[in-house]
């Protein structure tokens, strides 16, 4: 079983380095796409890791922007140029971190292989979901009087029509090497899709969503991710967990959390530390045993 994590990151350099190697396994790549508005400099040490590559071409992955989309599809792509053969393909962020060992995460994959394991909800659940697809937005777009220019084309062109039923759910996704190699074709191949996420607000909870959706790999999406996250602040982004909030990750049973920030609280990540490293040392008691 060989997995790539695709990792977006943009900022804690140390913190995605550290991550990066909790990560480490020989079966595990990590692909490493840094935002082209951050600076690439203190990223470059970890290129030096064993089993970790950079994404090119970078772009400007801004929150709600269809450039995380465009992020993600080169990440898959600069992958797949190499030759090597995946089974899946990860999305992290720079700010996740893992709850669970790289062999227990592996050894999952293998005993479900072949399911795709990503968010997969009706858009039409709610209201928001509908205004996000419905009316235009220039997320990728830096210019003066953008919210004026966003008013002003949507009374223009009034409500967008949805050529296919579209799907929601979260950017973070685990998927087969054939469902990823199947969006990244339909993206290539058809330019009048990705118009339309183009000025779609968040298309990356819908893009990859939406095409497996209406593709043979339907029958094996399995609604749901490997993340845990909290969502009780009620903001646009999930909580900052802290050392305070251990116990609630201590009980997941998710194989990644998100999100994290060093410069915040960086005890609770010595905390999952410490925690990982006693399952790794209890594991190779037991092979020893074996």
């Amino acid at each position: 079983m060989k997995v790539a994590h695709i990792i977006l990151a943009h900022k804690n350099p140390f913190q995605v380095e550290r991550m990066i190697k909790r990560l480490s396994h020989p079966d595990v790549d990590c692909w490493l796409h840094i935002d082209k508005q951050s600076d690439i400099a203190p990223f470059k040490s970890m290129f030096l890791l064993k089993n970790v590559h950079t994404v090119y071409p970078r772009v400007n992955a801004k929150w709600a922007s269809y450039g995380i989309v465009q992020a993600m599809l080169n990440g898959i792509n600069a992958a797949m140029l190499t030759g090597t053969k995946y089974q899946y393909f990860s999305f992290l962020s720079g700010q996740d971190y893992p709850l669970r060992t790289p062999e227990a995460f592996l050894d999952y994959l293998q005993e479900y292989e072949g399911y795709e394991f990503i968010g997969n909800r009706p858009c039409d659940e709610t209201l928001e979901n509908m205004i996000r697809v419905r009316r235009y937005y220039l997320n990728d777009y830096s210019l003066p009087g953008k919210s004026l220019a966003e008013r002003v084309l949507n009374i223009l062109l009034g409500p967008r029509k949805l050529p296919f039923e579209i799907r929601k759910g979260p950017q973070w996704m685990t998927i087969t090497s054939g469902a990823a190699e199947y969006v990244l074709k339909v993206s290539q191949e058809n330019p009048r899709y990705v118009r339309f996420f183009k000025f779609t607000h968040a298309p990356d909870e819908f893009f990859v969503q939406t095409i497996l959706y209406h593709s043979p790999f339907r029958s094996k999406m399995m609604n749901g991710m490997f993340h845990h996250m909290d969502w009780s602040e009620r903001k646009k982004s999930p909580k900052t967990f802290t050392i305070q909030d251990y116990r609630e990750l201590e009980a997941s049973t998710q194989f990644f959390a998100r999100k994290f920030d060093t410069q915040l609280d960086s005890v609770i990540l010595d905390k999952l530390d410490e925690r990982l490293n006693a399952r790794l040392l209890q594991k190779n008691q037991l092979d020893v045993i074996e």
